[in-house]
């Protein structure tokens, strides 16, 4: 990203520490409710309950926001696939949201270039976005989080939007939807839980599959992706396609609430099942880029 990459870095790091506050403030309030790892989210199961839908005030095992699966890594144990995160796969690219999160996450020593890195890394399609706003907080010269909402609220909600639009990816079907079927080591719910993000596929033995996933962060105000689909997977060795068929967004961006339903899309991954070091399972998901490339994975456990 050329485009005064220095300056907009030096405008977006200037408001770290403001914008941090809120956070650190939002997720103590958040960790004092009972918001931990294995609270209910992300549709986690509590108590044998019925599938949830997201919750705001995840928890965060750290990570920058990227793509769909924001916060993911690698906590550790068997593979099993070829393409892990240091064998040939590439890290996700970010949306403009993402990038808000990973300047979030710069330390205050080296925040200017730690910036720049965030936004070299912003997706194609995300960087007018993630331009226009970082912009709009230059040119205002905010550095705190009011300036930003009273000044650059459009383009916060656009921001939002693009989340949105990253987290509702895949292609388009290319015929009927198949019937859906995986292998019995896959039946069940898998979830990550971050600070500011969260996902689960829930598979059952017919395939059918609910997904949900939410994404927010406090830059300015509280901004929030909140979607859960329905669908049918397919298996084929170590290729998995989620099969999405409806499905709904709720964009949150400072207080305002907007929805959305989702186009049927077909979701490509190669998977790989193994665990963690405490010895709960662990399911690597491998998101297939256009250019035939794996995104270094998202880790579910269950």
């Amino acid at each position: 990203m050329a485009l005064r990459t220095w300056t907009l870095a030096t405008a977006i790091g200037t408001t770290m520490l403001a914008v941090g506050c809120t956070q650190d403030a939002s997720s103590d309030a958040s960790t004092a409710g009972g918001g931990a790892s294995g609270s209910s989210f992300a549709g986690a199961r509590d108590n044998g309950g019925s599938t949830s839908t997201p919750q705001a005030g995840a928890r965060d095992d750290g990570g920058a926001s990227g793509s769909s699966f924001a916060g993911a890594r690698d906590d550790g144990g068997a593979s099993g696939f070829a393409g892990a995160t240091d064998d040939g796969t590439v890290p996700p690219l970010l949306s403009c949201l993402g990038v808000l999160q990973c300047a979030g996450a710069c330390p205050d020593e080296s925040a200017d270039a730690c910036v720049e890195a965030c936004l070299e890394q912003t997706s194609k399609s995300s960087q007018p976005v993630t331009v226009a706003l970082v912009q709009c907080i230059a040119d205002n010269q905010c550095a705190d989080a009011s300036c930003i909402q009273g000044k650059c609220e459009s383009q916060l909600s656009e921001c939002v939007a693009d989340d949105a639009s990253a987290a509702a990816q895949g292609e388009p079907p290319s015929g009927q939807t198949p019937s859906g079927s995986v292998p019995s080591a896959l039946v069940g719910l898998w979830s990550q839980v971050g600070l500011t993000s969260g996902t689960s596929y829930e598979f059952s033995a017919d395939g059918t599959t609910i997904q949900v996933y939410s994404n927010e962060t406090n830059y300015g105000c509280d901004l929030k992706t909140q979607l859960s689909s329905s669908g049918v997977t397919t298996v084929t060795g170590d290729s998995l396609i989620y099969h999405r068929v409806e499905g709904s967004i709720v964009m949150t961006t400072c207080g305002t609430i907007k929805s959305k339903p989702m186009d049927p899309s077909d979701i490509a991954y190669r998977y790989s099942l193994g665990s963690y070091d405490d010895g709960r399972a662990k399911l690597s998901l491998y998101l297939v880029n256009e250019d035939g490339t794996l995104s270094s994975p998202i880790e579910l456990h269950r």
